[in-house]
């Protein structure tokens, strides 16, 4: 029991000395694509591809990652939506995951037409939970940006149009 005792010291000991010596540099995360799943009267599903490029030898578990989607419009803040994924596996290298992302269809029109544009300014706030084997660390996410609706729309109609079959097609058209 002592040496088990022993061994997990040791291990938190060298932990902490590579995290506080500088050794690990930060991952890289990028948004590498997004696509439209589902969109109905009430909302519109979305799949976001994150790339993260990890260039530390050893990887990490993310036990989950929540976070909410608001517009900022004249000073409020307009709940948009939610993501979350849980159970993400980075290696070392690059490791591509999925996010889901649920908008509000009648939110986002309303956002857009009181900002009286497509682009609009929004805010995403969350946490990620890193599972660090000897403790689990939350790391708060508060991202501000701006998104273009218009894109969201585009993508949609063209699905709606690739999906048509020839009948269809030729009643349009007439």
């Amino acid at each position: 029991m002592k040496s088990v005792k022993k061994l997990l010291l040791l291990a938190f000991a060298v932990c902490l000395a590579v995290g506080f010596s500088g050794c690990l540099e930060q991952p890289k995360i990028e948004v590498v694509g997004q696509k439209i799943q589902k969109v109905d009267a009430d909302n519109t599903k979305i799949e976001i591809q994150v790339l993260v490029d990890n260039p530390n030898p050893i990887g990490i578990s993310i036990d989950k990652i929540s976070f909410d989607i608001y517009a900022l419009v004249g000073g409020d803040k307009i709940y948009l939506g939610h993501g979350e994924q849980s159970n993400i596996k980075i290696t070392s290298g690059n490791t591509t995951f999925t996010l889901p992302v649920t908008i509000s269809n009648k939110k986002l029109v309303e956002v857009a037409l009181k900002e009286k544009s497509t682009k609009i300014p929004i805010e995403i706030k969350g946490d990620i939970a890193v599972n660090l084997f000897i403790t689990k660390v939350n790391i708060p996410i508060d991202i501000q940006q701006e998104i273009d609706v218009s894109a969201i729309a585009k993508e949609e109609v063209l699905n709606q149009l690739n999906n048509l079959n020839p009948n269809q097609i030729q009643s349009i058209a007439q």
